[in-house]
């Protein structure tokens, strides 16, 4: 036997992991038998015999016994154990599992880096790890990467584990640990390991028999506590012990040192009673099967003192306290949630005094344990049905994600070395709240739109004109601020915006200056524009400035004639460019003079010399208004970018044979020409080339190039080519996720109101499939056709989860943010839903208070 073994099958096992590590063909080893075989064991020793080859090893171990009874708990170890130096502890999942993909998918030892062996013991041990392969971190192994995992179980079951782990079967060699019989242990260990060997009593009569010692001497408390300790989810120091137990920590300490012999066979401790966990899984599990019939006793204690804990709100330092309450401050939500508390108490875990944190470590519980009590919450989104009321769990999950995004902002601060946000976190998650609060007002009834709009408005009074973040999504927010409001607040909202532009390094975005000046006084909103207006004009490229102001949203008639005059004051070159987008805001006369101006640019070459003339946007605002004389001219010396908007034109007055030709002589084949004609046979004049469009647009390869030519004419797709066939080239698309998507959602929004809903959950369907969240956007816009099932779903898969890294201010304006998500909220509750929501958000005020004042206790 070899020394430091108790069995042949386990130097056996041994001497089969030495050959896999040796060989170096297959990337995974599994390791796999019953419990107590001893699986821990060998690696432990394959791991301490390996010399110091500059590779780099890291062995962690899963489970309640061994501390880490969450899969969070086990990446954050292996995040340990990768960068010892500077482990990303407090890290939400999302952002762990990144940084650990990326490292293992990469790691190569002809980069100069060390190779990498991972061990991994019983992640079959823990609560929560994932079903689906996808979210594992070992799906894809470096060049210079290897991984030995033990589970417990036949080798059925060792398979079904790597799957689970996204582990190659192909690349596997599997090793077997068969277990070891009484006389090959030895005598100093036969006591503590009796229990796991082959011919010895198991498990079950192990935990009987200590149980019945601790009887026979009286000890029933120590019977409890070992109940107790079954059902913990990690070791539990002695203060957690007791307080579990409802002792003192002297009384349990003396128990356990009196019944020391008793106890001895099933747990373990580390000094001073610290650490207190049953020896081995199956032990554990043993005892807690002996003792179900109190199972709904301890349990209860777990609840009760977590929730003592929790409701103390009143700390004297605004925390709550550490030291004797360690396990209970990690694990409280996770005994509440599993105990199937009310959620009107477990939101409680989101309250900042309860969530703020006061170490990396109690940042990472936190963050973590934030996570579970989504998945409690969003639970009856996800599996609801279209009957169902859900105006309660959407402001729910919204409270959990704002605690999720307040962590995630605070991580930042601290990762930064600040105790706490700073003023520019503060004021970016304060625009985002206001705004926020105008997408949910935006769906709401006139009475409710003007009571959730308020609130935004009295954020924004008191603090707006001191943001000072990103110049252009301050003025965006001051402006829609303005837009809610009315007399001194939106003039004061709009001079704010317009302060907000002088910070931008690139200049002063004017177009915001031209909306801003439809709230003020018309003496200073005169002023305003003509200072726009001026700026634009000293502008290198005048008429690219002005058609940009031109471009503006809500532009009123007063001010397109000021821009009309400045345009015409420009040079032939710059007046077109200025020109082109302003047409349609102009009246019969000025327009007839723009039109003008324009075919006498084209006709001139107004381009030599000057400002360049940009041919299709040009094109695109003068066609509608020329006759076929007009066109003719034009195509006598056409210009690059001109053909598809003179086709479409020719098309539309009945001359689709030359509009053909130009197609084919200054587009070209592919998308370029299919574009144009779907345009052209969409005119009432251009039917006769409906044949040809339906065959250009089928042909394109690849084929989400015609679903994204769908996509982007979704109307005119209908029209020409069907419904029914633009579908179909819609969900030929997939090669491209995005492109399926987004036709599928423009084919929603433009096909027959009797139509939509099916087209909607198409568009659900593919964003599921694609699983990435690039078409969010996309596929909200069809949240009013949306099954309930299915916009329950995407709500609770989104809200905050969307954006690549989580803060307050994402969670409520970024992408994935209660602003995106607001049709959905309307469309799950209705009116009682945005306005629960709107009272949800009050909690983002919370937060911000905790970040103006809490600080960081290290």
């Amino acid at each position: 036997m070899e020394e430091g073994f108790f069995g042949r099958s386990q130097s056996a096992a041994f001497d089969a992991i030495c050959a896999w590590h040796d060989r170096g063909r297959a990337v995974a080893c599994v390791v796999y038998g019953s419990a107590g075989a001893g699986k821990g064991a060998v690696i432990d020793r394959f791991f301490s015999s390996l010399d110091g080859s500059g590779a780099q090893r890291v062995l962690v171990r899963a489970g309640r016994v061994s501390g880490a009874p969450f899969e969070h708990e086990v990446l954050t170890r292996l995040a340990a154990g990768l960068w010892p130096d500077d482990a990303p502890h407090a890290e939400d999942r999302q952002g762990l599992c990144e940084l650990l993909v990326n490292e293992i998918a990469n790691r190569d030892a002809e980069e100069d880096e060390p190779a990498l062996l991972l061990g991994l013991v019983g992640p079959d041990a823990c609560a929560d790890w994932p079903e689906d392969p996808e979210r594992s971190v070992l799906g894809e192994l470096g060049p210079s990467v290897r991984v030995l995992v033990a589970v417990t179980g036949p080798r059925e079951a060792a398979e079904r584990w790597a799957a689970r782990l996204a582990l190659c079967a192909d690349s596997i060699d599997w090793v077997h640990v068969s277990g070891f019989r009484l006389d090959e242990i030895e005598a100093p260990l036969r006591d503590r390991l009796a229990w796991a060997a082959i011919d010895g009593p198991g498990p079950r009569a192990t935990v009987e028999a200590a149980a019945n010692a601790l009887r026979e001497r009286g000890a029933a408390r120590l019977e409890a506590l070992l109940s107790i300790l079954a059902r913990a989810l990690a070791p539990l120091d002695l203060g957690d012990a007791s307080a579990l137990l409802g002792v003192e920590d002297a009384e349990l300490a003396a128990l356990l040192g009196a019944h020391r012999a008793a106890i001895e066979p099933v747990i373990a401790w580390g000094e001073r009673w610290s650490a207190l966990r049953f020896r081995h899984e199956a032990l554990r599990a043993a005892w807690a099967a002996a003792s179900e019939d109190g199972a709904a006793v301890c349990e209860r204690r777990f609840v009760e003192v977590a929730r003592e804990l929790l409701g103390a709100h009143a700390w004297a330092d605004g925390r709550p306290p550490e030291g004797r309450s360690a396990y209970l401050r990690r694990y409280a939500g996770a005994h509440l949630i599993a105990s199937g508390a009310p959620p009107a108490e477990l939101l409680a875990l989101c309250d900042p005094r309860w969530a703020w944190p006061s170490s990396l470590e109690d940042l990472a519980a936190r963050r973590a344990e934030l996570r579970r009590l989504r998945r409690s919450i969003a639970a009856p989104l996800e599996a609801s049905g279209a009957s169902e009321d859900l105006a309660e769990p959407v402001p729910r999950l919204v409270r959990v994600a704002l605690a999720q995004g307040a962590l995630g902002t605070l991580h930042r601060a601290w990762d930064q070395g600040d105790a706490r946000p700073g003023d520019a976190a503060r004021g970016d998650a304060e625009r985002a709240l206001a705004v926020a609060l105008l997408a949910l007002s935006a769906h709401a009834s006139e009475r409710s739109r003007e009571e959730i709009a308020a609130r935004a408005r009295e954020l924004v009074r008191r603090r707006g004109a001191a943001w000072r973040n990103e110049p252009s999504r301050d003025a965006q927010a001051l402006l829609a601020a303005a837009g809610a409001s009315s007399g001194g607040d939106a003039a004061s909202f709009a001079r704010w915006a317009v302060s907000a532009t002088s910070r931008d390094e690139q200049g002063p975005s004017l177009p915001v200056w031209l909306t801003a000046a439809r709230f003020l006084p018309p003496p200073e909103a005169d002023a305003l524009v003509a200072a726009a207006i001026e700026r634009a004009r000293s502008d290198r490229r005048p008429g690219h400035a002005l058609a940009q102001l031109a471009r503006a949203p809500g532009l009123d008639a007063g001010q397109a004639r000021s821009l009309f005059r400045a345009a015409m004051a420009l040079p032939p070159g710059s007046r077109a460019n200025a020109l082109a987008p302003l047409l349609p805001a102009l009246s019969d006369d000025e327009r007839a003079r723009g039109v003008s101006a324009l075919l006498a640019a084209f006709l001139d070459g107004a381009s030599a010399g000057g400002e360049p003339l940009d041919y299709p946007s040009c094109a695109e605002a003068l066609s509608p208004f020329l006759g076929v004389p007009e066109l003719s001219k034009l195509l006598d010396d056409p210009m690059t970018g001109m053909g598809a908007a003179l086709a479409v034109r020719l098309a539309e007055l009945g001359e689709t044979a030359r509009a053909l030709d130009v197609i084919e002589q200054l587009c070209g084949g592919g998308i370029h020409g299919a574009g144009p004609l779907l345009r052209a046979a969409a005119t009432e004049g251009g039917r006769p080339l409906v044949r040809a469009a339906r065959e250009a647009v089928t042909s394109l390869e690849p084929k989400w190039v015609a679903a994204a030519l769908v996509g982007d004419h979704a109307a005119l797709a209908i029209e020409v080519l069907g419904l029914d066939a633009s579908v179909e080239i819609a969900e030929r698309g997939g090669g491209s996720g995005h492109a399926r998507i987004a036709a599928l959602a423009a084919l929603c929004r433009a096909a027959p109101e009797a139509s939509r809903p099916s087209l909607a959950a198409r568009a659900i369907a593919a964003y599921r499939e694609s699983g990435e969240t690039d078409g969010l956007e996309l596929v909200i816009r069809c949240a009013a056709w949306m099954s309930l099932h299915d916009a329950a779903w995407l709500f609770a898969r989104s809200l905050g989860d969307a954006a690549g890294s989580v803060t307050l201010a994402s969670t409520l304006s970024g992408w994935g943010g209660v602003e995106m998500l607001a049709p959905l909220v309307a469309r799950l509750g209705g009116e009682s839903a945005l306005i629960a929501v709107a009272d949800a958000l009050h909690e983002a005020n919370e937060w911000l208070a905790w970040m103006e004042s809490g600080d960081r206790s290290a």
